[in-house]
C-alpha cells in the first residue's frame, strides 16, 4: 500500500506525534509498503523533499500571516493555504493517515470520496488550547479567537473524515460528545513503544553525579512539557509531604510554566531536592535512575511517557480519570497494585501516599516487572501498524 502520513512537523523536530510518525513509516517500510510524510517546512534549510530510512518525507511551505494585525487569522489562513496545495499536488496513495487537523481538513476538502482519510486524533485542539489560560487581557482575548478558528476547522474535519483513531477510549468519549458523533466511526488504537531503546537497564551513575544526586538516593522522575493540564504543581506539592532527605524529584522538560514552577520549588523546605534538568533528548537514561515515574496531568490523550516507564521497568502513577474534569487515560494502562497506581486527582496526600507505597516498598521491583511485560504484549509499534493497515483495508 501506498501510504501517505500526515502532521505539520515532522524530523528534526521532536515531540510525541513526530515519534509516532516516525515508528510507524519505519514499521511500513519493514513490511514492504511506500510511506510519505507530508509536513510543513518548518525551517528554512529543510529540503522541499528526502529519502530518509526508506521513508519519503515531502514538505510544503509553513504558511504564516504578519504578525501584525492579521496573525489572530493564522489558524484559517494556513488551513486554506494548505487546501490550495494538495489541490495541486498529484497523488496516488491508497490512504491517508492524517495526525494534525488542518491536514485532516485540507485533505477532505479535496480527496473526500477518492482516498480514504483516517484521522488519527490525540486531543481536541479547542479545549487543548483552553488549558493555556493567562492573566493578560490581550492574551486571552487572542486566544478566544484561535479557539473558535480552531473548532470550525476541526469540526469540519472529524465530521467528513472516514474514520477518527484515537488513543485511548477516554479520548473517544470527549471527541464524541464534544463534535455530536456516531461511535461507530471510531476506533481506539493505542500507541507504542520503542522496546529497545526504552528497557530496563543499570542506574546510570554518571547522570546521578551530575546532578549530585547520592547513588543510594530513591528518586521520583517525571517527564513531560511544563504547562498547566500537566498539573506538575501537584506533585511538587506532594513531594514536599515525603519527609525523607533521601529522597529526590527530577523533572525532565520544558515549557510554559517551568519559571513558575522553579519559583514555587524554591520556598519549600525541600528545594534542594527538587531538580529541573530541562529538556533532554536522552530521556532512557533518566528512567534508569527511577524508582517510580509520575505524571499528575489533568488532561491527556493517552501518556506516552507512561509508556517509556513501563518498558524500561518502571512503575508508575497517574490520576484516576474522572470525566469531564479529569479527562485522562491512566486507568486504562495502569493497573492498580499490578503496574503502579492510581492516585486521587484532588488529594496531594493521597498521591503522596502512592509514592511512598513504591519508593519504600522492597518488593516495588514486581510492579516495574509487570509494567516492562505489559509494554512487551501490548505496546509494539509493530501492533499498532497492523491494527492500522487493517483498519484502513475496511474502508
Amino acid at each position: 500500500m501506498k501510504i501517505q502520513l500526515q502532521n505539520i512537523l515532522y524530523y528534526p523536530a521532536l515531540g510525541g506525534i513526530e515519534n509516532y510518525i516516525y515508528n510507524v513509516s519505519k514499521q511500513l517500510v519493514k513490511k514492504g509498503h511506500e510511506p510519505t510524510i507530508l509536513c510543513s517546512k518548518h525551517l528554512k534549510t529543510l529540503p522541499d523533499e528526502e529519502q530518509i530510512e526508506g521513508i519519503h518525507i515531502k514538505r510544503h511551505p509553513y504558511y504564516k500571516l504578519p504578525k501584525i494585525p492579521f496573525a489572530p487569522f493564522n489558524p484559517i489562513y494556513y488551513a486554506k493555504k494548505l487546501q490550495y496545495y494538495l489541490k495541486d499536488l498529484e497523488m496516488d496513495d491508497d490512504v491517508i493517515w492524517s495526525r494534525y487537523f488542518y491536514e485532516t481538513y485540507a485533505s477532505c476538502e479535496n480527496f473526500k470520496g477518492k482516498i480514504p482519510i483516517i484521522f488519527i486524533q490525540a486531543a481536541i485542539s479547542p479545549s487543548l488550547e483552553k488549558f493555556s489560560n493567562s492573566n493578560n487581557i490581550i492574551t486571552n482575548f487572542y486566544l478566544k479567537i484561535l479557539i473558535e478558528q480552531y473548532y470550525l476547522i476541526e469540526k469540519k474535519a472529524v465530521e467528513s473524515c472516514d474514520k477518527i483513531i484515537t488513543l485511548s477510549e477516554v479520548r473517544m468519549r470527549e471527541i464524541k460528545d464534544y463534535y455530536n458523533l456516531n461511535e461507530n466511526k471510531f476506533e481506539t488504537v493505542p500507541p507504542g513503544v520503542d522496546l529497545n531503546l526504552f528497557r530496563p537497564k543499570s542506574k546510570d551513575l554518571d547522570l546521578l553525579k551530575k546532578m549530585n544526586i547520592p547513588i543510594k538516593s530513591k528518586i521520583i522522575l517525571s517527564v513531560c512539557r511544563l504547562s498547566n493540564e500537566k498539573n506538575i504543581e501537584m506533585l511538587i506539592d506532594a513531594f514536599n509531604a515525603i519527609k525523607d532527605d533521601n529522597v529526590y524529584l527530577v523533572i525532565v522538560g520544558d515549557g510554559i510554566e517551568r519559571n513558575n514552577l522553579e519559583m514555587k520549588s524554591q520556598r519549600l523546605r525541600c528545594k534542594n531536592r527538587i531538580i529541573f534538568v530541562g529538556f533532554r533528548r536522552d530521556t532512557e537514561r533518566f528512567y534508569s535512575i527511577a524508582d517510580v515515574f509520575v505524571l499528575p496531568s489533568k488532561y491527556e490523550g493517552f501518556g506516552q511517557v507512561f509508556l517509556e516507564a513501563m518498558a524500561s521497568g518502571v512503575p508508575c502513577i497517574g490520576l484516576k480519570q474522572e470525566y469531564p474534569n479529569i479527562i485522562v487515560a491512566s486507568d486504562e494502562i495502569i493497573k492498580n497494585g499490578y503496574n503502579g497506581y492510581l492516585a486521587d486527582p484532588y488529594s496531594k496526600e493521597d498521591l503522596a501516599r502512592k509514592i511512598e507505597k513504591i519508593i519504600f516498598d522492597d518488593k516495588s521491583f514486581k510492579l516495574g516487572k509487570n509494567a516492562r511485560l505489559d509494554c512487551e504484549e501490548k505496546y509494539s509499534w509493530q501492533r499498532v501498524t497492523e491494527k492500522l493497515i487493517e483498519i484502513s483495508k475496511n474502508i
